[in-house]
């Protein structure tokens, strides 16, 4: 069954445009830049699809997301590391949180305060927290009403 990906950016008016996939791997692997995102920062709607062909594809998962791009309209490398890390960094405190590995002599508050801290910037920084009627319009262009889409 097939399956792939589509990208809505939010522009300044607020109205979602498509950007095509293949427009936005070639920003991200750095082989063709988009110059009219040169410099800035982009909300961004991503949405994995599957589907028959044929079929009516089904929205299976929504993200609502901060994409940054560099001088020179490439998806900025620096800023999509600094974002891994802090992911990385958010589950820190994951392994304090068993009952069997409490006492495995690690620094639990510390890590807390570590993760928390990554993910007080995950959020500041590479979060969109949509409005509803926002969310509800990101739907409406993916997909016929009634797809089943778990919000991210």
């Amino acid at each position: 069954m097939p399956v792939w990906r589509r990208y809505l950016v939010k522009e300044s008016t607020g109205r979602l445009v498509e950007l095509p996939s293949r427009q936005y791997d070639r920003a991200d692997d750095g082989t063709a830049p988009i110059p009219d995102y040169a410099g800035r920062c982009v909300e961004l709607v991503s949405a994995v699809l599957v589907g028959k062909q044929g079929a009516t594809p089904t929205v299976t998962e929504v993200a609502f997301t901060k994409l940054y791009f560099d001088q020179s309209g490439f998806v900025d490398a620096a800023k999509r590391e600094r974002m891994i890390r802090l992911m990385l960094e958010s589950c820190a405190d994951r392994r304090c949180r068993r009952p069997a590995r409490r006492t495995g002599g690690t620094d639990c508050d510390a890590l807390e305060e570590r993760a928390d801290a990554a993910r007080s910037e995950l959020m500041r920084d590479f979060e969109w927290a949509p409005a509803p009627a926002e969310v509800t319009a990101a739907l409406f262009v993916l997909g016929p009403p009634g797809s089943a889409a778990p919000l991210h």
